[in-house]
């Protein structure tokens, strides 16, 4: 996965530092060698980009598609309001706080250099929580649609729940991303062609 993260990153045709990553297509069907990003559209206020990663036979295997929006201003840290209790009747999946050193090391690995993952109240890069959740999955095969909300800042206790469709992301009750589970039988090219 780091691989299409590290694809969407090298973007340099456009300037997306104060840009907030709001979902996430994510189709991983076993290994990739090579990759290929694509702006798919681009607005003043919206951009969509789509890495497509191959196997040594031509084959797609990978894919992401990112939905970045620009928003009119950056958002300050949300208090959490409540005891941080679950409004879910979920089952509590998994949970971790991201440290701003956990934050600075994916940057450094990811190449991502957007100003909002820096500095006080460093918004968490949705891709790192990705990348963190995939990793303590262990799941190689896997298409995940994923929205997110609201901003997740550095030092919050982000805990995922499992639903019927998926996952429901929270910090401190209040409802920060969810994960769809995407049909098994849809291949890599036919979900970005689909989405």
């Amino acid at each position: 996965m780091m691989q299409l993260i590290q694809q969407v990153a090298a973007c340099t045709r456009y300037d997306f530092s104060g840009w907030f990553l709001a979902e996430a297509s994510l189709c991983l069907e076993g290994k990739a060698c090579s990759f290929s990003l694509e702006v798919c559209r681009k607005t003043a206020r919206r951009a969509v980009l789509q890495v497509l990663g191959w196997d040594e036979d031509g084959r797609y295997r990978q894919s992401l598609r990112v939905l970045l929006v620009k928003p009119f201003d950056l958002p300050g840290k949300a208090v959490s309001v409540g005891d941080g209790s679950i409004v879910s009747d979920g089952e509590a999946l998994w949970r971790h706080v991201f440290s701003d050193e956990e934050i600075q090391a994916y940057l450094a690995v990811s190449g991502d250099s957007n100003e909002i993952h820096r500095g006080k109240d460093a918004v968490v890069p949705g891709l790192c929580f990705l990348e963190r959740l995939l990793s303590s999955l262990d799941e190689d095969d896997l298409r995940w649609r994923c929205k997110f909300r609201k901003p997740v800042y550095a030092g919050e206790e982000l805990c995922l729940v499992r639903t019927p469709a998926g996952m429901k992301g929270y910090v401190g009750g209040r409802l920060v991303s969810t994960i769809e589970r995407l049909p098994y039988k849809e291949r890599v090219y036919d979900e970005i062609n689909n989405v």
